[in-house]
């Protein structure tokens, strides 16, 4: 009998590297403690890097596809026959309106999802992946409602003119 997951698991920061396509473990952990994924006994859980990367809690289905390492414009000029620059490029421009999107999780260097660029090559619809809201992905602190600053009640040597004035002793 299989036992089926309701977690994705997590990766150990060599994983974590390779994933995102880091030179070292350290590199990967310096981005994970950037970014605000916790580890957890030194892995860090799947559902933590995906919602730093921007998305929503993905159905299991899409798990395997998402776990796979991201490609470099290296990896998209090889992909796509053309230069470095050329794939640079068509990541920031986006000529072909289906082209995947590169993550936002850093900007140097780009990167893409692997399962994107796959579908995409082949002439297939390319996936969509859910995004996390906005909201959600703010500071505590920027969701907090702003106190107003105390009114300073210092000496003012014309308050007493103006009440002697207006009779209000």
């Amino acid at each position: 009998m299989k036992k089926i997951s309701t977690d994705p698991g997590s990766a150990s920061a060599e994983e974590l590297a390779k994933y995102w396509r880091l030179p070292s473990a350290r590199a990967a952990r310096d981005l994970a403690r950037k970014v605000g994924i916790r580890h957890v006994g030194g892995r860090y859980p799947w559902h933590s890097i995906w919602q730093a990367e921007g998305l929503a809690p993905p159905p299991r289905s899409r798990w395997d596809e998402l776990k796979l390492p991201h490609c470099t414009a290296d990896d998209v000029a090889g992909i796509l026959g053309e230069s470095t620059r050329s794939a640079q490029r068509r990541g920031l421009a986006k000529p072909d309106a289906s082209f995947p999107d590169p993550i936002p999780l850093r900007k140097k260097p780009m990167i893409w999802r692997r399962a994107q660029l796959r579908a995409w090559q082949a002439g297939l619809p390319v996936p969509h992946y859910k995004r996390a809201s906005t909201t959600a992905m703010l500071s505590p602190e920027a969701s907090k409602p702003r106190q107003r600053k105390p009114v300073c009640n210092l000496f003012n040597p014309w308050a007493a003119a103006r009440s002697a004035a207006t009779g209000n002793d």
